[in-house]
Formats: C-alpha cells, structure tokens, sequence
C-alpha cells in the first residue's frame, strides 16, 4: 500500500512536470522557429545572391537569342554601300518589293565568337570570330523593321566586309549590340569585364 502511495505521487509529481514542460514547449518552440527561420532565411538570402552570381557568370560565357536574319550586303563603294545607314536604306526598299527573304534563327555570342545556329537543326550556319567583327550597331524604329540589330564582318580571306542584318523581336536589338560589344571589348583585353554588366 505505502508503495503504492510512494508510487503514485512520484508517478503523479511526474505529470505536471511533464505538463509544465509540455506546456512551456510551444514557447521554446515557437522561440527556436524564429530563430530557425531566420537562419534559413539568411540562408536562402545567401544561395540566392550566389545563385545570381553563379548565373550570370555562367550566363557570361554564352548568351542566346532568336533572331530573324533579314539580309547580307557586301559594302562596297561601287555600290554605294559603304555604312550601316546605306545597308538600312536598301532594306527599306527591298521590303517595299516585297524582296526580304528572312530566316528565323538563333544568335549566339560566347568570349570567343558570334554564330548563327539553326533553330530546328541546332546546326551552325556561321561563325564570326570576335576579332572579325568591325562594327556592331542598333538601329531603332527606323523601318517596318524596328529593332535592326547591323553586323560588320570581315574575315582575314574577305576583300570587303559584309554587313548582316537581323530583326530582333524577343529581345531588342540594343541589348544584343550591347552584350556583343561588351563581348569584344572583353576579348580584347579590358582590365574590367563589362560583359557581365551588359547581360545583367
């Protein structure tokens, strides 16, 4: 019976403990989740700004856009095409004969070239290494093409360069120009990388 007494309470004097700690759980608990979110906020704050860093330098080596490949000129005096401007103006009149045979693809710029890839085929049509490329110009709302992005290519076996012009809908012809300069300015050495910038 004493044991059964001396028992009891023991068993009893645990219950409220248990209780009291029972009780007091939810406010540690709550405490540690505070706690626990803001390490795992901090954390997610922390995989996330790498994650962009990691992104953008991993986006930096090779960036892609779907353009539309209007036409190649060669600029050559005797046909009075010499700039980027001569280049638009005989677009302009092409596209009122209805003569601009245009082909969908993708242009691509890495740290060494800009190549132009086959949207079904993922085959490359051509390649301008960077050193080749004289000229990079955006020409804005300038025709019922309105976001031209101008490519003045010559390779080392060309007597004259050519001048390649792309409609550039998804992303505007200004930045593609944008990341292509920066791309060659790049390759030729600048102290501090711009491409980066120009692709963020």
């Amino acid at each position: 019976m004493n044991g059964h007494i001396s028992n009891h309470p023991s068993s009893f004097g645990m219950y409220p403990s248990q209780m009291n700690g029972y009780g007091s759980s939810p406010t540690f608990s709550q405490t540690d989740r505070e706690h626990g979110s803001k390490t795992s906020a901090k954390a997610l704050y922390e995989q996330r700004k790498n994650y962009a860093r990691d992104s953008v330098s991993s986006v930096s080596d090779i960036s892609q856009y779907r353009v539309e490949h209007l036409t190649t000129f060669v600029l050559d005096r005797k046909d009075a095409m010499i700039t980027v401007d001569d280049g638009i103006r005989k677009l302009k009149l092409l596209d009122a004969k209805g003569k601009v045979w245009t082909q969908d693809m993708i242009l691509q710029v890495d740290d060494r070239a800009v190549s132009l890839i086959d949207l079904e085929s993922k085959n490359e049509l051509e390649n301008f290494p960077l050193n080749t490329i004289q000229h990079c110009q955006a020409v804005m709302h300038s025709c019922s093409y309105d976001s031209v992005l101008a490519l003045v290519c010559k390779e080392p076996t060309q007597n004259k360069p050519d001048l390649h012009l792309f409609q550039c809908d998804e992303v505007k012809a200004n930045l593609i120009s944008e990341d292509i300069e920066s791309a060659i300015s790049d390759s030729k050495g600048g102290k501090q990388k711009r491409r980066p910038d120009a692709l963020s």
